[in-house]
Parts: structure tokens; C-alpha cells; sequence
């Protein structure tokens, strides 16, 4: 059963900073301050979710005015730390759209960061593939506000339209 938004648990409140490693050195929640800040969990080896997901992502940000998208940071944090390097973060990223930042680091940090937004995944066999594992994840928008809070965790089902309509 997932947690609520603001309702974890315990008395604890999902989201919270926390600090990644991108291609261009340490990126912390907290440096996008001011700022609309999307939050994404996937992997670049993702078969189907991750790539619809980074499409919606894509589509959302074009429906925004250019005064809009600058006001919006966009990031994936990979859940696959031992493929996926930095430079196929980007260019994963980058197909979808130049602002998007990816980011890595090591495994027990991007898992105490998906615990922290209440984000699910676990390696998973792929027999009928060609890749030796995949990742069975959560596939969630989090979209956090200007001050750093949580304020939604928007489905994989969302389409562009409610993504952009929720950021602004």
C-alpha cells in the first residue's frame, strides 16, 4: 500500500533534500530552490515505463511557456547505478529533453533517497530479454515546489496536459 503524500508513515513526511552526482558534479535538491523541480526514478535500459515517462515529461515541458520552463527543473535519478553511467544518463536525457539532468550515485544513496519519496523498485530477472535483469519500479512524477516541499506523486497513467497543469 503506497503512503499519501505528507503521510509516510510514523508521523514522517515524504520528500526531503538529498544530494546525486550528474555529469557535471554534485546536485542537491537544494540548488533548484525557487524553482519547480520534477523528480523521476528509472533506468536507461528500461524496456517500456522510462521512456513513455521521459516522453510525457517532454511534452509537458513544450506545452509551457519558455518563462515557464525556466522555472521548471526536470531530473531523473537512475536506479540502475551499475550500468548506467553518467554519459548514457545524458544521452538518454538528452533525446528527450536538454534540460532534464540525470542523475547516479552509489546504490545505498539512491535508495535512501527513493525511500525517502516513498519510490519502490527491485531487480528483477528478464528471461525473455536480452538484458539479464530489469528493474520492477514505481513509475511516478514528484513534483516538488519552489521550497523544496512534496506536493504531489503524479501516476504513470498522467498525461502531459495534467503533468503541465500541476507545474503550473
Amino acid at each position: 500500500q503506497e503512503a499519501a503524500i505528507g503521510s509516510a508513515g510514523a508521523g514522517e513526511t515524504l520528500g526531503g533534500d538529498f544530494t546525486l552526482q550528474s555529469s557535471k558534479g554534485p546536485v542537491s535538491l537544494e540548488d533548484f530552490r525557487g524553482q519547480v523541480v520534477l523528480l523521476y526514478f528509472g533506468f536507461v535500459n528500461c524496456p517500456e515505463v522510462c521512456p513513455a515517462s521521459m516522453a510525457v515529461y517532454r511534452r509537458a515541458l513544450e506545452q509551457l511557456t519558455a518563462a515557464e520552463r525556466e522555472q521548471v527543473q526536470p531530473l531523473l535519478v537512475t536506479i540502475d547505478p551499475e550500468r548506467d553511467s553518467l554519459a548514457e544518463i545524458d544521452a538518454f536525457v538528452d533525446y528527450f529533453n536538454s534540460n532534464i539532468i540525470g542523475l547516479s550515485g552509489e546504490l545505498a544513496d539512491i535508495k535512501t533517497v527513493a525511500a525517502q519519496y516513498g519510490a519502490f523498485f527491485e531487480k528483477a530477472d528478464a528471461e525473455d530479454s536480452e538484458l539479464a535483469y530489469v528493474f520492477d519500479h514505481v513509475s511516478r512524477y514528484y513534483v516538488i515546489d519552489q521550497n523544496g516541499v512534496l506536493v504531489d506523486a503524479m501516476r504513470h497513467s498522467t498525461t502531459a496536459k495534467e503533468l503541465r497543469a500541476r507545474i503550473r
